[in-house]
């Protein structure tokens, strides 16, 4: 079995998690995935199987759906639900967010949080984290928010904190977690999540999600590797070329395009082609 996966996760378990529960399922240890989720974060997440995961590289740059929920006037040590709470603001007045989101839309320097999976040192900032060393200081890192809005009315929840719904689409690396106590504060509060929900990455929807309980009954949808690479146009070859393809040689093909797929006559995937000068293309991925 070689293809794509795309789980809707729960909260409460990892992205590794996950991984295991599809090995476990497909009896194999070639199982990757593309962007994590974090534990208390739930929707899409992208999962390659056996060959799948050779282009897990090239799904990873995909752009991301968020909708989630931040709580104002409390932030806490992981900016979400389960991190213990360490500042606290007293602002009541939030008439000014809808202005103070359009502030975000486009370009967007973020510095991820303590508690995530940048590595720096070859050690991710998290496991500093835990084991009580000072975090390392790492610089903000350009993203970009493509849309963001309000999706609720600002709650009041009768004991200090306000919460309201946002949605948000963004480029890779976004830290959603950030971005909330970063809106947060713009209005002169500080904020967490308390819900985060991945509706999309790329053209991979919630709606075409496999649940969990259908993976472990076997009912996992799975896509094709020519066809989760949606963006990267294809070339259907001939019998000879595709034994050059599956040696990995270099070919001529007429086409300006900076990546390729190449495809037998019954649209499978046999590899991936980079330019390397006009008319000329190298393998980056080959599929026997």
């Amino acid at each position: 079995m070689n293809g794509i996966i795309v789980l809707n996760k729960p909260t409460g378990l990892s992205s590794h998690d996950c991984v295991n529960r599809v090995r476990k399922t497909f009896q194999t240890k070639k199982v990757g995935h593309a962007g994590t989720l974090d534990k208390e974060a739930s929707g899409v997440l992208v999962l390659g199987i056996n060959q799948g995961t050779k282009i897990m590289e090239f799904l990873t740059q995909n752009d991301k759906g968020y909708m989630f929920t931040l709580r104002f006037n409390r932030t806490t040590t992981t900016l979400d639900h389960a991190g213990d709470v360490c500042e606290t603001a007293d602002v009541h007045d939030f008439s000014a967010l809808d202005e103070t989101l359009k502030d975000f839309l486009g370009a967007y320097h973020q510095t991820p949080p303590a508690y995530s999976a940048v590595k720096v040192n070859g050690k991710k900032l998290y496991q500093y984290a835990l084991e009580g060393k000072p975090i390392p200081e790492v610089s903000a890192r350009k993203t970009y928010i493509y849309t963001i809005k309000r999706l609720s009315s600002v709650r009041d929840h009768q004991d200090g904190t306000f919460s309201v719904d946002l949605f948000a689409e963004t480029s890779k690396g976004v830290f959603v977690r950030r971005l909330a106590d970063d809106i947060a504060r713009r209005l002169g509060s500080v904020g967490h999540t308390t819900r985060i929900h991945r509706t999309q990455s790329g053209q991979f929807s919630i709606e075409d999600a496999t649940e969990l309980v259908e993976l472990t009954q076997g009912r996992a949808k799975i896509i094709s590797l020519s066809d989760a690479l949606y963006d990267v146009r294809g070339f259907k070859v001939s019998e000879a070329m595709k034994i050059r393809i599956l040696n990995g040689q270099a070919i001529k093909l007429d086409s300006d395009d900076a990546l390729i797929k190449l495809l037998d006559k019954d649209t499978q995937l046999l590899g991936i082609y980079k330019q390397d000068e006009p008319g000329i293309y190298k393998a980056q991925k080959v599929f026997h």
